[in-house]
């Protein structure tokens, strides 16, 4: 039976604490850039070639775009690594052969995959996320609302080639952040 792999020495995990520090410390650089071109334009000083000639309204536009880039991609790593946490839990169940609630209905799953499948399980889908929730061992709303983050994060890890959804802007990092983090708690030990 092949068994899904677990983390390794190259793996370069990152927690969700982790990529929200970084985030906040990148708005703070954003903002202080903002404030420093937008002073510099006032007073007459050394401006980046690229920003000769602009309003305020297009280099407040041009910030704010820039931020909305950034929201996206740190949601985009936040489902990125729950993700990860919760196929390593998948993992360290099936191939320590657990024997609590969780583990059993994973393992039994397992079991019924083709061994192509079972070397790397769909996530989403019919996968280890339906897996987690029909097991019943955590409120089952803590699965659909990471769920609607996943929507955001397909749309731009994918290039974005399809219409955007609405929600995708609301998805700030802080309400990903919460989302992740709750549902990773709730995991069984």
């Amino acid at each position: 039976m092949p068994l899904p792999p677990l983390e390794s020495d190259a793996a370069e995990r990152q927690t969700l604490d982790e990529i929200l520090e970084w985030y906040r410390g990148i708005v703070d650089a954003l903002l202080d850039q903002h404030n420093a071109v937008r002073h510099a334009m006032g007073t007459g000083g050394g401006v980046k070639p690229r920003f000769l000639g602009w309003t305020d309204a297009e280099l407040d536009q041009y910030y704010d775009d820039q931020r909305q880039e950034l929201d996206r991609l740190t949601a985009l790593n936040l489902v990125a690594s729950t993700e990860a946490s919760i196929r390593v839990d998948y993992a360290r169940r099936v191939a320590g052969k657990l024997t609590d609630p969780l583990s059993l209905y994973y393992i039994a799953w397992h079991n019924t995959l083709s061994e192509a499948k079972q070397a790397r399980p769909d996530f989403e889908g019919d996968g280890i996320l339906e897996r987690l929730k029909q097991a019943n061992v955590l409120d089952n709303n803590r699965v659909g609302r990471y769920r609607e983050c996943l929507r955001s994060r397909h749309w731009v890890g994918h290039g974005r080639y399809w219409a955007k959804r609405g929600d995708v802007d609301r998805l700030i990092p802080d309400i990903v952040h919460t989302r992740c983090a709750e549902l990773l708690r709730a995991l069984p030990p």
